[in-house]
């Protein structure tokens, strides 16, 4: 399984501010596995369908923000 720190890696790599990305990533999470069950990002292990899931969220942000330029 892939961790968040994995997730959050690969989003920095298309472009995204580590910050921002850090704290969206963060609440798409809290809702998807609860605020009380997170741990440390390295630590954080998510089903493919959630890694895949979240990382289609922001690859799709990068096609309109390219479509809009």
């Amino acid at each position: 399984m892939k961790t968040t720190l994995d997730l959050l890696k690969r989003i920095i790599d298309l472009g995204f501010d580590q910050k921002k990305t850090l704290t969206h990533i963060d609440k798409m999470l809290d809702k998807k596995l609860g605020i009380g069950s997170r741990k440390p990002l390295s630590d954080e292990e998510l089903t493919d369908e959630i890694y895949e899931g979240i990382l289609n969220v922001f690859k799709a942000k990068t096609d309109i923000n390219e479509a809009l330029t």
